[in-house]
């Protein structure tokens, strides 16, 4: 486990999710750098459980940053803090209160496995 770098913990059984991690992986800023785990992977279940989540979370992203963990729309909108273009903007959609965000961050995740139409 490495704490020096950006963790982003992911579905890697989902291929919404896997298309979003090559996305981020182009669009990232040019001095930015996100490591990509798999929240099922022995070493996701090692972050979990260091940062005192369920070993079997998998109810959204995991963010993981200099100590602080972040989830549903937190960790999208900090990840768009680190990207290139106008990703960045998209963060001052913070000041929607978090209960409001994660409500329609949770009902996409719910369904995310119905938006992949092809297999990845």
């Amino acid at each position: 486990m490495r704490d020096d770098y950006p963790v982003l913990l992911v579905d890697s059984e989902c291929a919404v999710c896997n298309r979003s991690v090559r996305f981020i992986r182009k669009n990232l800023g040019k001095d930015e750098t996100i490591l990509f785990r798999s929240l099922f992977s022995d070493e996701g279940k090692d972050y979990l459980k260091k940062y005192n989540l369920p070993d079997d979370y998998a109810e959204s992203l995991v963010l993981i940053e200099k100590g602080r963990t972040y989830l549903k729309s937190d960790a999208v909108l900090m990840i768009t803090k680190k990207m290139k273009g106008l990703f960045p903007l998209l963060s001052v959609i913070m000041i929607i209160p978090q209960k409001f965000r994660d409500y329609f961050y949770m009902l996409f995740a719910k369904h995310r496995h119905r938006f992949s139409l092809t297999k990845e």
